[in-house]
């Protein structure tokens, strides 16, 4: 049984949005993760896109290219790229692939409830 896939939205102020995921990110719902990372990127007053990966149990392949295609967008729109709160298989995922530093990824201390 997989988690169901979904992002919030979060405006976190002085240009910095946050886009909270939830569910695992596989082929099914790798495309709509892209698309919804391009339409953020393309916002006005957006300086910093940072895509929070604390709810997300398990990242496929199509998973880790829609983070690429996202980081590509981002820096299209010259926009700062942040990968953060990956933990567990998904944070050793990223670390295997060598992409913890491309993404700039951290593990920000974060609310549990928000």
């Amino acid at each position: 049984m997989t988690s169901s896939f979904a992002v919030s939205k979060h405006n976190d102020g002085a240009g910095v949005i946050r886009l909270a995921v939830r569910g695992e990110i596989d082929d099914g719902a790798s495309d709509a993760l892209a698309q919804i990372i391009g339409n953020a990127a393309g916002q006005p007053g957006v300086r910093v896109l940072v895509i929070d990966l604390e709810r997300v149990p398990f990242l496929a392949a199509a998973g880790i290219r829609a983070l690429l295609e996202g980081r590509a967008v981002a820096l299209h729109h010259g926009l700062a790229y942040q990968v953060v709160n990956a933990r567990g298989v998904v944070h050793g995922v990223l670390a295997t692939t060598g992409l913890l530093s491309l993404f700039h990824t951290t593990v920000r201390h974060v609310p549990a409830h928000r």
